[in-house]
């Protein structure tokens, strides 16, 4: 029994069976995609993925100060006072230098803002529980409610982004959190001369 042709004529009768063309059929296969290669569905290398994680950080941070200001402006506060609000909040009792520093403010400026939030009913001062010299400034008791209030549905928005995510997953993007805000905080506490 003869063997059937490899190629057929064109035309409806010298189709394949599937429906393709006999030039289709015999086409080489695509070159697979080289290891840590840039295409849409490959590794990427890690000097990509450190572009990666500079180009989303920096756009992770202008998120955070576009909110910060949103938040501000929920809560009737300049953008500083409310600056200094999420600072006592986060770090606890701070002396009015330690805000200062914080935030790159005149021990002046501190002192306004200070007295604005106290008027507001949102701080206190008190002795500082080490050095009598010293003033305190913290939260008075409440005034962390007001958090919620500034950025409605963010827990709700944050539980939905990670429920997909394992328990190792998580544990895995909290050590990385922990491990650049140390960073962070190593950067912020160097010290370089003002530019003029």
């Amino acid at each position: 029994m003869d063997s059937a042709p490899r190629t057929r004529p064109a035309g409806p009768e010298g189709s394949t069976a599937s429906g393709v063309e006999a030039s289709e059929v015999n086409a080489p296969a695509p070159e697979p995609d080289e290891p840590h290669g840039s295409g849409a569905h490959g590794p990427r290398s890690r000097t990509d993925l450190y572009m990666a994680l500079q180009t989303d950080g920096q756009q992770l941070a202008v998120g955070l100060v576009r909110l910060l200001h949103r938040m501000s402006e929920r809560s009737g506060m300049n953008p500083t006072d409310f600056q200094c609000y999420t600072l006592l909040r986060v770090a606890g009792t701070m002396t009015p230098g330690e805000i200062a520093d914080s935030l790159c403010l005149s021990t002046g400026s501190v002192t306004g803002v200070i007295d604005r939030m106290e008027a507001h009913g949102l701080v206190e001062r008190t002795p500082h529980p080490l050095d009598r010299r010293k003033v305190a400034v913290r939260l008075v008791e409440g005034a962390e409610k007001m958090a919620a209030g500034t950025a409605p549905g963010m827990r709700d928005v944050m539980t939905s982004l990670h429920e997909d995510y394992s328990l190792e997953e998580l544990e895995v993007i909290t050590g990385w959190l922990d491990r650049v805000n140390t960073a962070l905080d190593t950067l912020v506490a160097q010290r370089t001369p003002r530019r003029h």
